[in-house]
């Protein structure tokens, strides 16, 4: 699994083209506190990081649609598995 800021850098950069960074970076911080996600934790679980992108799919619906929130969705897995691949 994924070092818990590795993980945030990582959705924040998938999520900055449809939010902007700013945005991205507070939702994230602020999707964490609400799941009791320890964001200076050295790993996050599989269950946080399911639980903290399923938040964000939520959210995405409203503003891009469903479709495009779970092509969205997938491109975040995609890029914390090739994330933790290198």
């Amino acid at each position: 699994m994924p070092k818990t800021t590795d993980a945030l850098d990582t959705i924040v950069k998938v999520l900055s083209p449809y939010l902007g960074e700013t945005m991205a970076r507070a939702a994230a911080r602020a999707h964490c506190e609400k799941l009791g996600i320890p964001v200076d934790s050295a790993e996050m679980s599989r269950e946080h990081l399911d639980a903290l992108v399923r938040k964000f799919a939520q959210g995405l619906n409203i503003f891009v649609g469903r479709e495009k929130s779970a092509a969205v969705v997938s491109e975040i897995h995609a890029a914390i598995a090739a994330r933790g691949a290198s």
